[in-house]
């Protein structure tokens, strides 16, 4: 068990930055697909793609990151 110890503790000294808003394409209505999976008494990971693009809404605040001079898209 040592090892999987160290592993785990090496895994928790790791740290995330946190996703800047600004980078998303798109922006999910959490609420409202809630809401929907609740209304057809299904899990949201059992919708369908496209019923879960219905609640997918186009960041208003989106912003392309350059890298380089190129345009990454993330």
């Amino acid at each position: 068990m040592p090892i999987q110890e160290k592993k785990y503790k090496k895994y928790l000294s790791q740290e995330y930055e946190p996703v800047d808003e600004s980078a998303m394409l798109y922006l999910v209505d959490i609420r409202a697909i809630k809401a929907y999976a609740d209304s057809k008494g299904v899990a949201i990971a059992s919708l369908s793609d496209e019923e879960k693009q219905q609640f997918m809404i186009p960041n208003p605040n989106y912003r392309k990151k350059r890298r380089h001079g190129i345009a990454a898209v993330f």
